[in-house]
């Protein structure tokens, strides 16, 4: 099956399953920042948007949210109003297209009527494997060609030459390392492809995997050294390894 990233655009497209699919929404997590004294606008209806948009452009039938769709606000000043975003968010969307959400660290107790809920070891469709990131993935579904998975919020942190540095978000696409990845799948597909898709909030924050260390879970097993980073706009920076 063909897999895009949408060019200019935190979000993929799964041409056979006229899927789009996007990570790490974390709906709610400007409340958290409210709690610190930081004022952020609602993110949810302009993501929202932002995704009608990408459904209808593609004439998609199916969102696929890979985890994280809300950030778990344990005050009780603001749970309620989290809740609330996150039920306009999928009622709104489920007017355009079917959803399935797969559970990230960020989403337990999570449960709604108008999507699709799967575990957090992850699903497959066709051979494509797809999980937040943040628990190991089920063996049945590292026999896929290819896993899309997300969890990591990806930044490639880019120096000037006058000492200038600021963090880009980008996709990271590669390979695992095998040996690893053979000891923890012993019948997996270690010729397997990965693809760590970018939050698609853009006040999410991230990791600068050029200069931070993967060491958790199914991100340890990612050979991040020889993997290529990806703006959004598709330029291909390169190996990971010579951005450091």
């Amino acid at each position: 099956m063909k897999v895009e990233p949408i060019h200019g655009e935190r979000a993929l497209y799964i041409q056979k399953a006229r899927a789009i699919v996007v990570a790490d929404l974390h709906i709610g997590i400007e409340f958290e920042y409210e709690n610190r004294g930081i004022t952020i606008p609602l993110q949810t209806k302009s993501m929202m948007e932002r995704i009608v948009t990408l459904l209808k452009r593609k004439k998609a039938k199916k969102l696929i949210i890979l985890g994280d769709l809300k950030h778990v606000i344990l005050d009780r000043e603001h749970i309620m109003k989290e809740r609330r975003e996150v039920a306009y968010f999928l009622k709104e969307l489920s007017k355009h297209a079917e959803i399935w959400v797969v559970k990230g660290n960020h989403d337990a107790r999570l449960k709604s009527k108008y999507a699709k809920i799967f575990g957090a070891r992850g699903l497959l469709i066709d051979n494509i494997a797809m999980a937040h990131g943040h628990a190991w993935c089920s063996p049945s579904i590292m026999k896929a060609s290819l896993l899309i998975m997300a969890h990591l919020h990806p930044y490639i942190r880019i120096t000037t030459k006058t000492g200038y540095s600021y963090m880009e978000p980008c996709w990271i696409k590669g390979r695992f390392k095998k040996q690893k990845f053979s000891k923890k799948y012993p019948d997996g597909n270690e010729n397997m492809r990965v693809i760590v898709m970018p939050s698609f909030n853009p006040i999410a924050g991230g990791i600068a995997v050029n200069k931070e260390r993967l060491e958790h879970g199914i991100a340890s097993l990612i050979d991040i050294e020889n993997a290529n980073a990806y703006l959004l706009n598709g330029i291909n920076l390169g190996r990971v390894r010579n951005l450091r």
